[in-house]
């Protein structure tokens, strides 16, 4: 009897263990304040609570508290981590702190666009191509603009950003862009929504316009535009050169990866690219969803992605929450 006592006893310790782990835990995501990251996340959230009927919670967080708390565990973990943007990230992956599980994408441009239909119009491949035909993007602020006398304009994004910084250098290095420097004025604009709105009333009206933009965002699902290209070797100090792709990752706590083993291998598995979410952002704009509903939208509509991510049975569990 006590030995009977004593199994039924440790069988009743690992069921209520197990209970605890799947059932009452909450799988916390850290997210930052723009829309991609919030779409993905609600990806993983619909995927993780219907296919693995494990609770998730997201948590707003910029990006030094989330390397804190995915470092102490209290975030378990981030979908889309722009690992160039967090100074340190190598040593933090290589000192074990948190885990580095798969790359979420890497075709993440970023730099001086211009509409297509103006890059075809003027065959604007090269952004030195800009110093042809100066006389398109005149100064607004410039009454009687003459492009004989005056500088034009190529908009940028708030001042504090590091490609903003690597940008004016650019147009400043007149060992390499001496007739950028000439001609061209890079001019940052403090929020992102007045730099869409400048390309937007342009490209509405098929005007022409060129400045900073990148992959993904709700502009790049919505409009066709052309990333100008730069045939300099890149230079970080100088601003020569193309900005470099980022290895955007999916990352989680160690605890995470201990307790989750089965989810660990789906988010492993979690590989997308910056035109999937430039596509999403496009829908939820157009469409005035939340980013739950686009992640539901898309989850029906791109099961030939998502489907390769994650076993059967989760599958057929998502599905049918659809």
């Amino acid at each position: 009897m006590k030995k009977l006592l004593l199994i039924f006893t440790v069988l009743l310790a690992g069921l209520s263990f197990s209970a605890c782990t799947y059932e009452t835990n909450t799988i916390v995501i850290g997210e930052g304040d723009w829309q991609s990251n919030q779409f993905y996340n609600q990806v993983a959230k619909i995927m993780i609570e219907e296919g693995y009927g494990v609770e998730v919670e997201v948590m707003q967080v910029d990006t030094p508290l989330l390397i804190a708390s995915l470092t102490d565990g209290s975030i378990d973990l981030n979908l889309e981590t722009w690992s160039d943007n967090m100074p340190t990230y190598e040593s933090d992956i290589e000192t074990g702190n948190y885990q580095e599980l798969g790359l979420n994408f890497n075709d993440n441009y970023q730099g001086i666009y211009v509409p297509t239909y103006l890059a075809e119009e003027y065959d604007l491949e090269f952004i030195t191509d800009l110093v042809d035909h100066k006389e398109l993007f005149p100064d607004p602020e410039v009454t009687n603009w003459d492009p004989e006398t005056d500088k034009a304009v190529v908009y940028g994004g708030p001042s504090g950003w590091q490609v903003t910084t690597f940008l004016v250098n650019k147009f400043s290095n007149e060992e390499v862009y001496p007739e950028l420097v000439e001609h061209f004025e890079f001019r940052p604009l403090e929020s992102t929504a007045l730099l869409d709105a400048t390309l937007t009333d342009a490209y509405n009206s098929e005007e022409p316009w060129a400045g900073y933009n990148w992959e993904p965002t709700t502009i790049m699902g919505l409009f066709d535009m052309t990333l100008l290209k730069d045939q300099a070797d890149y230079d970080k100090d100088t601003g020569a050169g193309m900005v470099p792709t980022n290895d955007v990752t999916v990352v989680a706590s160690n605890n995470f990866v201990e307790t989750y083993p089965e989810i660990v291998v789906f988010l492993e598995n979690y590989r997308t690219s910056a035109q999937v979410a430039s596509d999403a952002l496009a829908y939820m704009a157009e469409n005035e969803l939340s980013a739950a509903d686009t992640a539901a939208w898309w989850l029906e509509n791109n099961k030939d992605m998502w489907t390769t991510w994650v076993p059967e049975d989760v599958v057929s569990k998502v599905e049918a929450s659809l």
